[in-house]
């Protein structure tokens, strides 16, 4: 319930960050959802601003809240997303992913003017690294895709064991856009630009869960209060 409380604490204020007749981008996770949830409250924003999602999963929780959203293609620009993270250092550097819809928050992320990241304390980290690096590849000969993200994080010092993400009955995980995703437990990530290039540039990777320079500020929900950081 404490881990819970702080959730709640970060929507209470990120709602704060909308106005009437914003276009916004919904993320995907738990502390978004809580975000969702305030929103079906609040007439005045949900009947006058513009939604788009990142997830079916966000977009079935926003209509049993009755929030219309629309496709992407619909906004020329979004004024604001608010979205989660796995993981989130002093930098606004991110891992996300760890519900399967990196791609989509990446492409949402793009058209949005500010992208606040909403989470617990216990999200906000020194380095990235210990929780897993999804990255989503395409079905075609995924062994190969791991091998070549193996030999990437060599270059590093960095040996970590890459699984194709199951499903709760062994079946594989497909994302949204019917993809793989791979978790890569690395423990710890350094030169995070390099091997985002290098990681994202090998044949087979549709995208990475990394985040880099992308988040405008972070909204962190502790057991009493919330707080912005801003990083730019």
């Amino acid at each position: 319930m404490v881990t819970q409380q702080k959730k709640i604490n970060a929507a209470k204020l990120a709602i704060t960050k909308i106005t009437s007749g914003m276009n916004i981008g919904l993320g995907t996770g738990s502390t978004t959802n809580e975000l969702i949830k305030l929103l079906g409250d609040n007439p005045e924003l949900k009947d006058k601003c513009r939604f788009a999602c990142t997830s079916t999963q966000t977009e079935l929780l926003a209509k049993n809240n009755s929030i219309n959203i629309e496709e992407i293609d619909n906004f020329n620009y979004l004024d604001l997303t608010i979205d989660g993270a796995d993981e989130i250092d002093h930098n606004g550097n991110m891992i996300k992913g760890g519900g399967g819809a990196l791609l989509r928050e990446k492409m949402i992320a793009s058209i949005s003017k500010n992208y606040i990241i909403i989470v617990d304390d216990t999200k906000y980290v020194d380095k990235l690294g210990n929780f897993p690096l999804p990255v989503e590849i395409v079905k075609f000969g995924p062994k190969s895709t791991i091998t070549l993200l193996k030999n990437i994080f060599s270059e590093y010092d960095l040996y970590p064991e890459i699984k194709i993400r199951p499903n709760d009955d062994g079946s594989d995980f497909n994302t949204d856009g019917g993809n793989l995703v791979v978790d890569c437990y690395c423990t710890e990530l350094n030169s995070l630009h390099e091997i985002k290039n290098k990681i994202e540039s090998v044949p087979g990777v549709v995208t990475s869960g990394l985040f880099i320079n992308m988040a405008s500020s972070m909204i962190l929900g502790e057991s009493e209060k919330a707080s912005e950081v801003l990083f730019k």
